[in-house]
């Protein structure tokens, strides 16, 4: 939707008033940039996680008491996210056959 403000009003509308048929027709039709911003944020998360993760084991767990559980939380995150990728590439499969099904000729 991007720069287009009508269309954005237009979504909103839909949104607010519980139109399901619209906004699912503008998912189908922004579903390209939508898949690609959200794959793209799961990648650098992750990889934010995995250096933010490798920094603490030079510390010292007496001065970071906190430390265990803070790694323990990026772990949990990490794996969500994982989950989120994973279901994710499953989507964009089916979504890539629905728009190639032989009954869309």
């Amino acid at each position: 939707l991007g720069s287009n403000a009508a269309k954005r009003r237009e979504f909103y509308k839909a949104h607010m008033e519980g139109d399901y048929e619209t906004k699912q027709k503008f998912h189908e039709n922004y579903w390209p940039e939508t898949s690609a911003k959200l794959y793209q944020h799961l990648e650098t998360f992750l990889q934010q996680l995995d250096q933010l993760s490798a920094k603490p084991y030079d510390k010292n767990i007496y001065e970071h008491p906190r430390l265990p559980v803070i790694l323990k939380h990026n772990e949990f995150v990490r794996n969500t996210l994982l989950t989120v990728q994973e279901f994710h590439d499953q989507k964009k499969i089916k979504m890539v056959l629905k728009i190639f099904s032989p009954q869309r000729w």
